[in-house]
């Protein structure tokens, strides 16, 4: 899949109208939301996200007024070639070692939130290198343990508003190609969140300490 914008990659496993948790709500109607696949291609894809049947990882606002379970249709791999953005999650999700410094979690932020802007400041990232996200059909199927919609509602807040914006800020950044920068370029990436408000400043300390341990892992 190659364009520059948000896709809604659960739409190329399903008929029904649902989308993963991140994905702007202005975009879940979008009619090119899901554009038609190109050819089959061969990518470097890092990251391979999952999807998951049953009670798929989708956000508060399909939860409280769309039917679940939900079983996903087979079919081939989706590709999302750079500026093309999806959110992905923790779920199901295979990260090649290439990849491995890239699963930096923020922590000042929102629980809902702190994989989906991973995952923007990961796809950013992984661009420069002219890397892809792969999206594949289910694999597994998850049994979700019982959760206050509402707080999940309002713990996603800060996504539904902001989520536009933080990919937008990410795009313009200028982000060096190769393995060697990963750790120049997620501060960065968190600079830039942290001057946009939607991360508090306490993370850089927090991130130092693992882009060190990460590149002490690897001498």
């Amino acid at each position: 899949m190659t364009r520059d914008g948000w896709v809604n990659a659960y739409a190329y496993f399903s008929d029904a109208l649902i989308w993963p948790r991140g994905l702007p709500l202005d975009q879940i109607r979008a009619q090119d939301a899901a554009p038609p696949a190109g050819a089959t291609a061969e990518r470097i894809c890092p990251v391979q996200q999952g999807l998951a049947d049953d009670n798929p990882d989708v956000d508060a606002v399909y939860r409280l007024i769309l039917p679940l379970p939900v079983k996903f249709k087979d079919g081939k791999d989706v590709i999302l070639a750079p500026g093309t953005w999806c959110p992905f999650n923790s779920q199901n999700t295979h990260w090649s070692p290439e990849a491995f410094p890239l699963l930096y979690l923020p922590s000042y932020c929102s629980f809902r939130m702190t994989d989906i802007w991973r995952s923007f400041v990961t796809q950013r990232v992984l661009w420069a290198n002219d890397w892809c996200v792969s999206f594949h059909a289910a694999t597994v199927y998850q049994d979700r343990n019982e959760h206050n919609l509402m707080r999940d509602f309002e713990d996603e807040i800060t996504g539904y508003v902001n989520n536009s914006r933080i990919a937008s800020t990410l795009a313009d950044l200028e982000i060096r190609r190769g393995v060697e920068y990963h750790g120049d370029n997620l501060r960065k990436c968190y600079e830039a969140l942290i001057r946009l408000g939607v991360i508090g400043s306490q993370e850089m300390p927090l991130l130092d300490a693992w882009v060190e341990a990460v590149q002490s892992a690897a001498t």
